[in-house]
């Protein structure tokens, strides 16, 4: 089964969902506001496309849940998440 991940009111996701639905397919929404990012999945994440991809720095969820490093550690995703933005 298809995993969806993301935030419920955002327009891209509401077309994917929408778009799963109409097709069919069996899918399941993992809501990072309720759930917070999967700790297991995130490394695998930045490895695929790098930090930069996963993050909406514009939004304003990102602003009340990360802080920016200037320079990101070695071997860090490039921000530091706080605890209560990551499930595990």
């Amino acid at each position: 089964m298809t995993i969806l991940y993301g935030i419920p009111n955002c327009d891209t996701v509401k077309k994917a969902r929408a778009f799963l639905a109409e097709q069919g397919h069996a899918h399941s929404f993992h809501d990072f506001k309720k759930s917070g990012v999967p700790a297991d999945r995130l490394p695998a994440w930045v490895a695929a496309v790098g930090w930069e991809k996963l993050l909406n720095r514009q939004g304003t969820t990102l602003a009340k849940s990360v802080r920016w490093a200037s320079k990101p550690p070695s071997g860090s995703t490039g921000a530091f998440i706080q605890p209560r933005a990551i499930s595990g």
